[in-house]
């Protein structure tokens, strides 16, 4: 593509709509912030931005499709550390690159975490969970969003770093392993904080302990992996858009911009504080690297719990 190809593109774009695709069932944790974002970017563009939902695989199923879409602009993807640092992590079969396939856009929301268990469990704290997983190691089942994510090698590095082993329950979906904890079928789970609150709220289930730096406000009492000792896993997860590799750089711009302009409407801003998120806009250049630093971040992590799959 020439220069002058290139200018009159991004002149047009967008000339049709925007798909974002989501790597989390609908319904899940990220509709809080992937739904309003589209909305408030259609506004801004004049054309639809619709979210397409593509579970699956630890999120490689939604990666792989933008990866190999058109690099037009057209087709986005969220990016997640799921997809762009854990499952390339201990996923050797893989058929996308988190850096080479991908053009990053901008850095969305950090999402912190919180570990779970029904509220007539006899597990009370994240102590007591350790104590429970000795007595009986592989017999404490631990559900999440699905094999190679970022929470199942987190959990791979906690339970080495605590002596403990786990029977790990992989879901496509949150509605499935919210069902299964509270029908008793799993003993624990984590997921974002916006999918499980009302159940927390609404005293069905029991928190143990919060993924973040600090504690957060929609649940003050509940301790940070941080504080009970485990800093290596005390961080809240984070989102962003990217585009195909080899979207033109003025499209990447435009979307930056449009992207940025959407989340700081307070539509977006109020979406994302109720679910205990925090807006962390970037460049692309910013995001760039902070994808190849966790990518290197979970290829470590992933080493050292010895977590490989196919």
């Amino acid at each position: 593509m020439t220069a002058s190809s290139t200018l009159a593109q991004s002149a047009t774009f967008p000339d049709r709509p925007i798909v974002i695709v989501d790597p989390a069932a609908a319904g899940s944790g990220t509709d809080f912030f992937s739904r309003p974002l589209a909305e408030e970017m259609s506004k801004i563009l004049n054309k639809p931005v619709i979210v397409e939902n593509k579970p699956g695989a630890g999120g490689a199923l939604a990666a792989e499709f933008v990866a190999r879409a058109k690099p037009d602009g057209h087709t986005l993807g969220l990016a997640a550390v799921s997809t762009h640092a854990a499952n390339p992590a201990v996923n050797k079969a893989l058929r996308y690159d988190p850096v080479k396939d991908f053009a990053a856009i901008t850095l969305m929301v950090t999402l912190p975490s919180v570990t779970v268990v029904r509220a007539d469990a006899p597990i009370r704290s994240l102590k007591e969970l350790v104590e429970a997983a000795r007595a009986a190691p592989g017999k404490v089942t631990f559900a999440g969003p699905g094999i190679g994510t970022a929470a199942h090698v987190l959990l791979e590095q906690f339970s080495r770093q605590a002596g403990i082993r786990v029977s790990y329950i992989p879901y496509r979906g949150s509605g499935d392993m919210l069902a299964d904890l509270l029908g008793g079928r799993v003993d624990v789970a984590s997921d974002n904080i916006p999918t499980l609150l009302p159940h927390l709220k609404e005293g069905r289930l029991r928190a143990l302990v919060v993924r973040d730096v600090i504690r957060v406000a929609s649940l003050p009492d509940v301790p940070t992996y941080k504080e009970l000792g485990f800093e290596s896993v005390s961080f809240p997860l984070w989102f962003g858009l990217v585009a195909p590799a080899g979207t033109p750089p003025d499209v990447i711009r435009l979307l930056n911009n449009t992207a940025q302009t959407a989340m700081r409407t307070p539509a977006f801003q109020q979406r994302i504080e109720a679910g205990s998120a925090r807006y962390s806009p970037s460049t692309p250049e910013h995001f760039q690297a902070q994808i190849e630093e966790w990518r290197d971040r979970f290829r470590i992590t992933a080493e050292q719990a010895g977590i490989r799959t196919e």
